[in-house]
């Protein structure tokens, strides 16, 4: 993650209410959007991550997707979602720049848990799986797309909770043909989770399809440990995917719109299905079933989430029919997609859904009364943001108390697992929340970084065939190879 410019005073925050509700704790996280504090909630005692997310105007694309964003989170409710507990009040309607997203607060991501643990139990499989299937039928019965699903995208703890998070490229799915297609022009998902369909822009209408895809592939490394298809381009993407899943078929190549992939596919020599249990040894068989259904190469032939639960894998832990679904998204709430909005449009949108988290403020904004009355916080929060990050800069004591909290989180006893799943009742039922834990997190939810440099991220990464991830794989190989040979010599 970049690392953020030091903060230019300590005012940090103090022109915002509400400062003296949270004690900051330290710096977790960095990046180009702003900086990430632990704290607690003093008016609930919880444990939460501050988000402070700078220059929010500065580009009006930017500004749109973070208020997609928390939108999206305000009404996706749900326990294996991540949740924003609170969004504070800024002084002004019409002046304001940075805004402050509270969450609650993980461990770490399911990144980190697959390269620190490589002796994960069939109980972890099914239910790592179990979870992340239940969260995106909740979501894609919202008629909302996530489009950017990838283990540093599942945020994690140590008692095996596993919660979806990043909304920042999610949709909401609205057209006159139906629940179930969609078409996008704009990027969709990292390519290692992106769909073959995704990769040569197949078909006119996307489904949610893609995010089963992606499900997939997170699936398949959970069980080996490693990412199913780190494809250096799209191209090589297609060809490492048909390696394993053998030639589509020609009635799947016929239906592909884009004709330079269609004649890519036509052209292709002819390779067979390579057998799943070859390619992932010990792994149980239901599991390699569903696997199988969920990476199809045709999204036809994927389930979807609700029907990948009720697969025979599931047996005695799911009950589809009982899983919480959630009320379609309003195409009202999402008008403003429909048209190019000012910097103001989008800012007095964003404060508008900010006030959702102010009863109070919100009746008295809409009333147009002053809101004079409100009482500023002292400078008290912004010493302690400023002295976070100090630390945190001169490698203070936090860091070694962080990286406790980190491997605490990806060490994960199979006790944990055996202890949700001997209660499928209370997973499936009733208010269908789970236990939450009051740890750390080292990793929260990211809100995008501007659209220009995302381009140019793309660009660079697919120019040099690595991205970030891909060079990290590559590192890791590179080390498990070194180790191999030493050991051969000695």
């Amino acid at each position: 993650m970049a690392t953020s410019a030091p903060m230019d005073n300590k005012s940090f925050f103090t022109e915002y209410g509400e400062a003296n509700r949270f004690s900051i704790h330290e710096v977790i996280g960095k990046g180009s959007y702003g900086v990430v504090c632990s704290a607690t909630d003093n008016k609930t005692g919880e444990k939460v991550a501050i988000k402070k997310i700078t220059d929010v105007f500065e580009h009006v694309s930017d500004a749109t997707r973070i208020l997609r964003e928390v939108k999206l989170l305000r009404v996706l409710k749900h326990p294996d979602i991540v949740e924003v507990k609170h969004i504070v009040l800024p002084p002004n309607p019409r002046e304001f720049k940075d805004i402050f997203v509270i969450f609650e607060l993980m461990e770490t991501d399911l990144h980190q848990v697959i390269k620190a643990n490589d002796d994960l139990t069939h109980e972890h499989h099914q239910f790592f799986l179990y979870q992340l299937l239940r969260g995106l039928k909740y979501v894609h019965t919202a008629n909302v797309y996530h489009r950017d699903l990838k283990p540093k995208n599942i945020l994690a703890n140590a008692d095996c909770k596993l919660k979806i998070c990043d909304f920042g490229l999610a949709r909401p799915a609205f057209h006159d043909s139906g629940p179930t297609t969609v078409f996008w022009t704009d990027y969709v998902a990292t390519r290692w989770y992106r769909a073959p369909e995704l990769c040569g822009s197949f078909f006119t209408k996307y489904t949610p399809a893609i995010d089963i895809w992606s499900i997939g592939c997170i699936f398949a490394e959970i069980l080996s440990g490693r990412p199913l298809f780190p494809g250096k381009n799209v191209v090589h993407q297609l060809e490492i995917i048909t390696d394993l899943l053998g030639t589509p078929h020609p009635d799947v190549i016929n239906r592909v719109r884009n004709e330079k992939a269609r004649r890519f596919l036509g052209n292709m020599r002819v390779k067979p299905k390579i057998p799943f249990s070859s390619r992932f040894p010990g792994a149980a068989p239901a599991a390699l079933a569903l696997l199988e259904r969920m990476i199809a190469f045709d999204p036809e032939d994927r389930p979807t989430a609700e029907e990948a639960l009720a697969d025979p894998y599931f047996a005695g832990l799911a009950d589809p029919s009982r899983e919480p679904a959630a009320e379609i998204i309003s195409r009202t709430e999402y008008a403003f997609e429909s048209r190019k909005l000012t910097q103001e449009e989008v800012r007095g949108l964003l404060y508008r859904e900010i006030l959702e988290y102010h009863p109070q403020a919100k009746r008295e904004f809409e009333e147009g009364e002053s809101r004079s009355n409100f009482q500023y916080p002292n400078g008290g929060m912004g010493a302690d943001f400023a002295a976070a990050e100090e630390r945190d800069q001169n490698g203070g004591a936090e860091d070694g108390h962080r990286d406790k909290l980190r491997r605490s989180a990806q060490s994960l006893p199979k006790e944990s697992v055996d202890r949700y799943r001997d209660d499928a009742a209370y997973l499936v039922g009733g208010n269908g929340a789970l236990k939450r834990s009051d740890s750390i997190s080292n990793d929260q939810v990211s809100l995008p970084s501007s659209t220009e440099q995302l381009d140019q991220l793309m660009d660079q990464a697919d120019a040099m065939s690595l991205d970030e991830q891909e060079l990290e794989a590559a590192q890791e190989e590179a080390r498990r190879m070194m180790e191999e040979n030493m050991r051969n010599r000695g």
